[in-house]
């Protein structure tokens, strides 16, 4: 008979045809086809049914049950507890006489007080017997170990799967939490009352809220209760009435199994109600949208719970491998007692399985895959694991997950009744000599071929690469630790960075007899659930409280804003410091949330990340007034940049290219470096947030791994800028004089927003602005303009008859804007002038002393200082000869003091005005 498959992550449902997954058949019995199963799952060769009986006498009859227990187990504890006063008032009373010592002779039941305390002793002894075989009736979700996993294949038929007995079959609703229990009992009863006819998804989330474990989850989340609560009315009550029995569901027993299944992946010991909840959203999408609309979707909700695992996982770290190793010794030697003394090797060496028994080792989330690779690799045939990966992803939490599992023999057999020890490198290698090193790494070895119990860890392995003894016979220790495992000497593990894997491990022996697993950067769903086992310890360290919310944000943040470091460690070293500012600024017992985040991060990358408050909203509103009070004229350039800084701030733009980039023409000394500075200022806060690149200097095509460095180590001069300030304004001066080579670098990045340099890294470039200026057709914009014809036009003639001559048509489209910049005419020279007079005014005004100035002056430097040719370029040198240098020279003769006013007349001489005296 053909089956109903539905397909759900690594899960494999299976729903019975004939009852169409209701388990019943004709008149209430149960369907002969599936036993009464109706759904079953299936998942890592186990079968997994439920046999929960959901109808309002049964629960009744369950909570009955329940009470005469109770009251039974009361009754034997008072019972008990009469007999031990029975007992001690016997004893005081006895003690009191002066009867003869027979008189303590209570078996012989003599006194009635003696016979109390005898029956209360059997009522004892039934209360452990009750609680015993109670323990013994809970089911416990068993874990899956290594190599378990059970080789059958899916039933081709119920018939099959009927005959299937023993551990092959799971019943799940054996593994639920009383909580868990309730929850669901809570829903038939929700449904049955309200006549719907089944038991659906959300009659069950309805009342996994009255939870406390779940209604914590969603105040983790900053979700209003009440809110929620009323939604989810809303929606119970369009659900129409049905005059039919109440019964479950498919999809609820889809949610049994796969909540059951969730727990055993996590290590859980029961089902608790918290593992219902992403089952229920996955199947009910109006459920799903309404936590949407309240800024709460499956990856929240699922790191949450994760969380609460974890969390769950600290506190029972230390019991959990206490009870776990409790048969593994303490000391070298193994189960058997066979192993022999390894003096040298724990003098330099750090037993991990002994941190791993006494719950001292971080706990290492999210890594099975790589812990997977690592045993597949030892039972190929390899004695040597290199784990490969960049620095602060995790490398070192991963072995110590073997080293657990090793303690609780969950590991392969050739890891079994096996210690882990960690080489301490730089102790192996501290004040030795290269001859010294390489004799103690072979007395290392030695003693652990010897003891035949001892897998050997290595972090940083590349630091044994290049030490010899010097003689021309010798071999370098790497070489030596290669013959060790070659000759299935000695098992090793080792981690790597991987610049330096590739640089020094990579086609050598080493790499060659080492299998490489690597171990990349997480995501951030990943470094989020990484992160959470960790945040307890800054919580109380610090004495304040994270969010998810911050939590979140702060692994965004760094991910996207921080790229000299990698995820977890950077969010790590984030939230640290996140945790140590709010306990400072705001006190203890402080929340940290979102914008406590942001500023960190926007403190430490010099990047606005934190909301836009009114008066920095006044302020990018009013950009361009801003702009001009530093830059005169250019009216378009100016617009065209103010609004490509307020899409970027408000970040309606897109995201993987840079913030802005500008292609700026004109004459030589019309604004268009001063207008980059002014950018620079405004909105990165420094005009030193400019990184400015003479592309005169990069004619050359070998100038491109001075732009870009080399994989031998030279650094780029753009690249390593823009690595260690991500947020700043690349300024790309005479543009049309570098090498197509070069220019073919840009097109890259302002189409990417990202470049990889000469090591190989990846620069991000998203949160840059490129502005690029060229003279090209300067002679034919001045003349244009002369001859009055319109910017937009002069633009389009030079697009179309003068760029294409030095840059290729894809790069110019590449901009966001091509701004042609207008010769200066006098009037706006001299309003340069009396700009640049103002800085002189604000440097005296420091110093006590006043400045004025004459119209007329101004109009005689302004003439002085402009030349056609070279725009307001010369005014700059004018001012300092005849100004500047003037004031500096009265100030040495005493001439000018503190309260005096230097004077700028018509012809722009320069006269002091005395203060007065006081």
């Amino acid at each position: 008979m053909p089956q109903e498959e539905n397909k759900k992550s690594d899960i494999q449902f299976i729903t019975c045809p004939t009852c169409a997954g209701s388990g019943k058949a004709g008149k209430g019995s149960a369907c002969k086809n599936c036993s009464g199963a109706g759904v079953i799952a299936i998942y890592e060769g186990r079968f997994f049914y439920s046999n929960l009986l959901l109808t309002a006498p049964a629960i009744k009859l369950r909570h009955l049950k329940k009470g005469l227990n109770l009251v039974l187990n009361l009754a034997a504890y008072i019972m008990g507890l009469i007999g031990l006063m029975a007992l001690a008032y016997w004893v005081y009373a006895a003690g009191q006489s002066k009867a003869a010592l027979e008189a303590f002779s209570f078996w012989r039941l003599k006194s009635p007080l003696i016979l109390t305390f005898w029956i209360s002793l059997l009522a004892d002894m039934f209360v452990i017997y009750r609680l015993s075989q109670e323990e013994a009736a809970r089911q416990k979700i068993t874990k899956l170990k290594y190599g378990h996993k059970l080789k059958y294949n899916s039933p081709n038929n119920w018939s099959e799967f009927n005959k299937i007995k023993g551990k092959h079959k799971i019943e799940v609703s054996g593994g639920f939490s009383l909580s868990a229990l309730k929850a669901v009992e809570q829903a038939f009863s929700l449904a049955d009352y309200a006549k719907h006819g089944k038991v659906r998804p959300i009659h069950l989330f309805f009342n996994l809220l009255k939870d406390r474990g779940s209604a914590a989850i969603f105040s983790r989340l900053n979700v209003d209760s009440a809110e929620l609560v009323a939604k989810l009315k809303n929606q119970l009550l369009a659900v129409e009435a049905v005059a039919e029995p109440t019964e479950i569901s498919p999809e609820i027993k889809e949610i049994f199994f796969e909540s059951y299944i969730s727990a055993l992946k996590s290590g859980q010991k029961k089902v608790e109600p918290i593992h219902f909840i992403l089952p229920i959203l996955a199947r009910d999408k109006n459920l799903s949208e309404l936590l949407y609309d309240m800024e709460i979707d499956h990856d929240k909700i699922n790191n949450v719970i994760q969380w609460f695992v974890i969390s769950e996982r600290l506190v029972d770290n230390y019991r959990l491998y206490r009870k776990a190793s409790r048969f593994k010794p303490a000391n070298a030697m193994d189960r058997a007692y066979t192993a022999v003394a390894t003096p040298i090797l724990n003098h330099f060496a750090y037993d991990l399985t002994l941190a791993a028994k006494w719950g001292r080792l971080e706990l290492c989330v999210g890594r099975e895959a790589e812990v997977k690779a690592i045993f597949q690799a030892l039972e190929s045939g390899k004695n040597g694991v290199l784990l490969a990966g960049p620095l602060g992803v995790g490398k070192n939490m991963i072995i110590g997950q073997i080293a657990r599992q090793m303690v609780e023999e969950d590991v392969p057999k050739m890891l079994k009744d096996k210690r882990l020890l960690e080489l301490d490198i730089s102790r192996l290698l501290s004040g030795a000599s290269p001859a010294k090193a390489e004799e103690r790494l072979l007395v290392i070895i030695d003693e652990v071929a010897r003891a035949g119990n001892i897998v050997l860890y290595i972090n940083d392995i590349e630091n044994l690469m290049g030490i010899t003894a010097g003689n021309e016979e010798s071999l370098e220790l790497s070489e030596v630790l290669v013959n060790a495992i070659n000759r299935h000497n000695l098992v090793c593990l080792a981690s790597v960075s991987q610049d330096n894997y590739v640089k020094y491990i990579e086609n050598k022996p080493l790499g060659d007899v080492m299998a490489k697993v690597e171990v990349e950067e997480p995501d951030n769903n990943l470094a989020i659930q990484m992160i959470e086992s960790k945040i307890g310890f800054y919580e109380a360290k610090f004495k304040v409280y994270f969010t998810y919310a911050s939590i979140a944000k702060a692994v965004e943040l760094s991910a996207k804003y921080i790229y000299d470091k990698y995820l977890p460690a950077k969010a790590v070293d984030i939230l640290e410091e996140i945790a140590a500012k709010v306990s400072k600024d705001k006190g203890i017992n402080s929340l940290v949330d979102v914008e406590d985040a942001a500023a960190i991060i926007s403190q430490k990358t010099k990047i606005p990340l934190t909301k836009i408050t009114e008066k920095e909203s006044e302020v990018l509103l009013g950009l361009e007034e801003k702009i001009h009070s530093r830059m005169i004229g250019q009216e378009e350039a100016v617009k065209m940049v103010a609004a490509s800084l307020r899409r970027a701030r408000t970040e309606l733009r897109e995201q993987k290219r840079p913030i802005a980039s500008f292609l700026f023409l004109g004459p030589t000394g019309v604004g268009k470096t001063e207008l980059a500075k002014t950018v620079a200022e405004v909105y990165f806060g420094d005009e030193d947030y400019m990184v400015r690149i003479d592309m005169s200097e990069y004619q050359r095509q070998e100038s491109l791994e001075k732009m870009i460095g080399s994989p031998d180590g030279v650094l780029g001069y753009l690249t390593e800028a823009v690595r260690k300030a991500p947020f700043s304004l690349i300024l790309l001066d005479e543009l049309e004089k570098a090498h197509p080579d070069i220019l073919n670098l840009f097109l890259q990045v302002m189409d990417d927003g990202r470049l990889t340099d000469g090591q190989g890294r990846t620069i991000n470039f998203t949160n840059c602005i490129i502005i690029a200026t060229s003279n090209i057709g300067a002679v034919y914009i001045q003349d244009q303009i002369k001859a009055g014809v319109p910017l937009e036009q002069i633009k389009e003639s030079l697009i179309n008859d003068q760029l294409n001559k030095y840059l290729k048509p894809e790069f110019i489209n590449r901009f966001d804007g091509v701004v042609v910049f207008k010769p200066l005419g006098m009037p706006e020279v001299e309003s340069i002038t009396k700009l640049m007079l103002n800085k002189v005014k604000r440097l005296l005004e420091a110093k006590g002393i006043g400045l004025k100035y004459d119209e007329a002056g101004i109009k005689k430097l302004a003439s002085l200082g402009f030349d056609p040719k070279f725009g307001a370029r010369p005014l700059r040198r004018l001012i300092q000869e005849k100004i500047e240098n003037e004031i500096a020279n009265k100030v040495l003769a005493d001439g000018l003091k503190r309260r005096d006013t230097v004077i700028i007349g018509a012809e722009a001489d320069v006269k002091v005005e005395k203060g007065r005296k006081l």
